[in-house]
């Protein structure tokens, strides 16, 4: 069976292994190196391709035989394929990729003013795909350039951004690049990352309903069109969206949330079960952390410190993927938690009527009459939620 593999420096946030086991009939390996390694990496023969990530693309275009005229045009490579003589001959996949979302997501950018923040080798593949598609301007933001992220008022009249960076994969999940406050004409916001799903700048944009994306419609596209070059096929366009949907399905956290023994536990792990997935229930993690009970720690420590350690939990949680979590009745208490489980989740609402809830060994609901804690908490549980699941049938 051919072998093909991903180049980058780091490698443990990636879908491509994942993405790649549903277009082709290959072997497709994670392939971290330094860029010492690069050269003797690219002539192991063990190897017939390579998809190229950060920080390497423009450095691998240096070392292929061959180069495409778009990928001259674009500066820098992101697919490699070893022909039959041994050369190496260079693609840039990324751009029909980058072009895909772009259209795909109904963000036009003609005639309108365009910022990309970051200078690397997506940054000359996104540049590229703007001036094609008819951008008006395009501003490259950099730590040091004279346009950089001190002066940014200076471009306040933008219409689109993109981020090319790496601020906000994971594992440095919720940071962002830049703050989406003093923009006032944006009509479109999109993030070529794709792990989290949605970063902290498209969610900020989500929040202000300003039309925004992720990167994994750019991953899918790109690996399918690499995927074809590999294997000198040709592949229907639809298998695209075909696959994204896929990995959503796997990658997309289920989040359960509603009131204190509305059935969050029980569903959670029923779910889990059907679908073959792990569950995670976020107390039983607090208490866990703790080595104590949580009436304990409400008790010894009080509510706040509790919340504080329920973020932690949730926040380590909400991170991974393709799990169910069963997130505590006050979740909702805290806003940053809202952002915690848009990163990757789909929130379900499990509703149960305040007479029918279970309250044993839940401080709160001792102290707070149900009727009340519920009335407090029933807008923002429906704010939270995709979706309600009616509960009140008993549970067996």
């Amino acid at each position: 069976m051919a072998k093909f593999g991903l180049i980058g420096e780091r490698l443990g946030h990636s879908f491509s292994p994942l993405i790649h086991s549903k277009l082709g009939d290959y072997e497709y390996v994670l392939c971290e190196t330094e860029e010492a390694g690069l050269p003797a990496l690219l002539a192991d023969r063990e190897f017939q391709g390579f998809n190229v990530t950060i920080p390497y693309k423009k450095k691998v275009m240096e070392l292929c035989d061959e180069v495409s005229s778009e990928s001259v045009r674009i500066g820098c490579v992101n697919t490699v394929v070893r022909e039959e003589d041994g050369k190496l001959h260079g693609y840039n996949t990324d751009y029909f990729g980058f072009r895909y979302l772009m259209e795909e997501n109904q963000i036009d950018p003609g005639g309108r003013k365009c910022l990309v923040l970051g200078s690397g080798g997506a940054s000359l593949t996104v540049r590229t795909v703007l001036a094609d598609l008819g951008a008006r301007e395009i501003v490259i933001i950099s730590r040091s350039g004279p346009d950089n992220y001190d002066n940014l008022d200076k471009h306040y009249d933008a219409d689109i951004i993109v981020n090319t960076t790496p601020v906000g994969m994971f594992p440095d999940n919720l940071s962002s690049p830049i703050s989406l406050y003093g923009f006032k004409n944006l009509r479109g916001v999109v993030d070529v990352i794709y792990n989290p799903h949605n970063t902290k700048l498209v969610l900020s944009a989500m929040k202000k309903d300003i039309p925004s994306a992720g990167g994994l419609d750019m991953l899918v596209a790109q690996a399918w069109q690499a995927s074809m070059l590999f294997e000198g096929t040709d592949c229907d366009r639809s298998e695209i969206r075909d696959v994204v949907n896929e990995v959503l399905d796997e990658t997309k956290n289920t989040i359960l949330i509603g009131m204190p023994g509305a059935g969050k536990t029980f569903l959670g792990r029923k779910m889990a079960e059907k679908d073959g997935k792990e569950f995670l229930d976020i107390d039983e993690m607090i208490e866990e952390h703790e080595g104590c009970s949580i009436p304990e720690i409400f008790k010894n420590k009080g509510e706040d410190y509790f919340r504080s350690i329920e973020t932690q939990m949730f926040d380590l949680a909400c991170r991974r993927q393709g799990v169910v979590i069963a997130a505590g009745g006050g979740i909702i208490k805290r806003e940053i938690n809202h952002d915690i489980a848009r990163q990757n989740g789909v929130v379900i609402w499990v509703k149960r009527d305040p007479d029918k809830l279970e309250t044993n060994g839940r401080p709160l609901s001792l102290t707070t009459p149900l009727d009340q804690m519920y009335a407090e908490r029933k807008d923002a549980y429906e704010r939270w939620s995709d979706f309600f699941i009616d509960n009140n049938q008993e549970l067996d």
